[in-house]
């Protein structure tokens, strides 16, 4: 069962104190970024809480041209927090920090530590408050995705080091879309101040928090961008085929002799010229299209197969660079196989179509002979086939050791640190501040099928923590792209020419003219039909509805598709970091035991 979303726990939380302290001790609010990208890092980017004083300023204010500032775009979070340390005589903000942002829970334990012993001095590191040493400070950490993990290492390090300042009391922890895990990265109580107090933003839309954080991966997303990946499901998208030239062309024969049933044609006759053109010109579009696909599946297999060179920290490793190939030689040498072999039919078919095109003359038989069905069908078929019960056939088989190869630790995670704190005094101190309303796709009046969506993959995972399968993760797969744009919409085109096809089958003029399921090339044809419908079965099952908004006026610049599924890893995983909301400003200011300035 699927963990409930915060709020469902919300009325267990104590509320926030505005109680303001006579005392004026020494606050310090430490940002700390999270992973540079949804799925896995990207290791030539680092994840900065400042801004490289090398790179010059650019003349519009608005514009953030350092990469690595995590921070950069969010001036509504940066600017308040400056404003907040203006209003307070002993409030400091330090941004500082940096750290790979690697999707690694090595990287982030390091992380964690080092922030820790940067701030103190602990482990050799010059300490960055020297001058706090002696005195009472309260620390209040902030911290978006990942970075709310490095901050569980932080508090754990703060909890053990003897270097730790004991007059050093966390006072505030704000997780901004920070994925708890079962195992990974506990908080430790053990420097909270007693009056402590856990803020935990999120917003109901964000997939990555809630789902895809759950697999920490090698490093990858280099790759899959160097080779455009995504652009392998938009080709698969776009082959299509108008079933409607295949009738009219058929039709075109004379008409008067058959009583307008093109299955009871004299295959010697022809096909009228025009309509003959349109048919064969529409097939050797749809070749061209498959081709495409093909072309794209062989760029990302060799690219896989080359493998990437990419840095490795320093504190991890002494060589500068370490070399992972992504895909072995094995594996690669399995696709291509497949590939060449399917290829080899299209090559026959494409030859033939272009032959009889040039010839003008468009006969009913020679048109299934110019397909050379058995020639690209019956590899084809061996490699796509799905079991739709298990899920499993040769091209999903070796899709799954891909990704078995790709995940370095699966960790199911949840949406509070409720877990986390249970059994400790502060369970009673975690205050909910969900956004969700602040996230566009609020409103969009598609939150049913978001919530079926989310609810169907969240039990998935549960699934595959119990008890790790081939079938959990193939679902898990079906299931994010029975929702991708234009897919939806090509299972419908599928399902469409199944039925129409199924629907000639089934007529018994078609059957009683002898044109049937009689030879070889017949039955493949039907069992490629077949092979269509369990896809299309497999995605419908699976499709939650539309989620994708296609109006243009509510689309952000550069951004992915509102509702899709690039937008809710990303863009609603970002909406916590947004800018400091009212009620999060409140919650944290209400941590504050140092003084306003004088006037403030």
């Amino acid at each position: 069962m699927a963990p409930p979303l915060p709020q469902q726990t919300a009325a267990r939380v104590a509320p926030v104190s505005q109680k303001q302290t006579a005392r004026d001790v020494i606050n310090i609010v430490v940002m700390v970024g999270g992973t540079v990208d949804p799925i896995n890092s990207d290791p030539k980017v680092r994840s900065s809480s400042y801004r490289n004083p090398k790179i010059p300023e650019p003349p519009d204010p608005n514009v953030n041209n350092d990469p690595d500032w995590y921070w950069g775009d969010n001036k509504d979070l940066r600017i308040p927090l400056e404003d907040l340390r203006k209003k307070y005589r002993n409030l400091h903000l330090f941004v500082a920090h940096g750290w790979t942002g690697d999707n690694s829970p090595t990287n982030r334990r390091i992380a964690g530590a080092y922030l820790a012993d940067r701030l103190c001095g602990g482990n050799g590191e010059k300490a960055y408050y020297k001058g706090f040493l002696h005195s009472e400070v309260s620390i209040h950490l902030i911290g978006h995705s990942h970075g709310g993990n490095v901050i569980n290492e932080f508090t754990h390090r703060a909890a053990t080091s003897k270097q730790w300042p004991k007059q050093w009391k966390i006072r505030s922890i704000t997780y901004l879309s920070t994925p708890f895990f079962t195992r990974l990265h506990p908080v430790d109580t053990g420097a909270f101040h007693k009056d402590c107090r856990v803020l935990n933003v999120y917003c109901k839309y964000d997939l990555t928090q809630r789902v895809i954080a759950d697999f920490s991966l090698h490093p990858l997303n280099d790759v899959l961008q160097q080779v455009r990946a995504s652009e392998l499901v938009e080709r698969i998208a776009q082959v299509k085929f108008e079933t409607g030239l295949l009738t009219s062309a058929m039709l075109s024969v004379d008409a008067q002799l058959t009583g307008n049933k093109w299955y009871q044609l004299d295959p010697k006759l022809l096909m009228d010229a025009e309509e003959g053109r349109k048919l064969y010109e529409g097939v050797l579009s749809t070749l061209k299209q498959v081709h495409a696909v093909f072309d794209k599946a062989r760029e990302i297999i060799g690219r896989f197969n080359q493998g990437i060179d990419y840095p490795v920290p320093k504190e991890l490793d002494a060589k500068l660079t370490k070399h992972r190939q992504v895909m072995s030689d094995a594996l690669a040498s399995k696709f291509r196989l497949r590939l060449d072999e399917i290829e080899r039919g299209l090559d026959k078919t494409k030859k033939a179509f272009l032959v009889r095109l040039k010839s003008g003359k468009f006969s009913h038989k020679g048109f299934f002979e110019d397909i050379h069905v058995i020639a690209f069908l019956q590899p084809l078929l061996r490699f796509l086939a799905v079991d739709r019960t298990s899920l499993r056939g040769p091209l999903w088989d070796l899709v799954y050791e891909l990704l078995k190869e790709q995940i370095h630790e699966f960790d199911n995670t949840k949406t509070t640190p409720a877990d986390q704190l249970r059994g400790t005094p502060f369970a009673t101190r975690i205050v909910d501040l969900p956004i969700t309303e602040k996230d566009k796709f609020f409103g969009q009046g598609k939150d049913a099928a978001f919530d079926k969506f989310i609810s169907r993959l969240e039990g998935i995972e549960a699934r595959y923590a119990e008890t790790p399968s081939q079938h959990a993760l193939m679902d898990l797969l079906f299931t994010l792209i029975a929702q991708m744009e234009p897919l939806r919409t090509a299972v419908s085109n599928w399902a469409t020419a199944v039925d129409w096809y199924e629907g000639m089958l089934r007529s018994q003029a078609w059957v009683k003219s002898g044109l049937g399921t009689q030879t070889d090339q017949d039955k493949l044809v039907l069992r490629f039909v077949q092979m269509l419908e369990s896809y299309a079965l497999i995605f419908k099952a699976r499709d939650c509805g539309p989620m994708q908004v296609d109006d243009p006026s509510k689309q952000e610049k550069g951004a992915p598709p509102l509702g899709s599924i690039p937008y809710f890893a990303i863009k609603a995983h970002s909406t916590s970091r947004q800018e400091l909301y009212p009620k999060v400003r409140t919650a944290l200011e209400g941590q504050f035991d140092t003084l306003p300035r004088a006037g403030r």
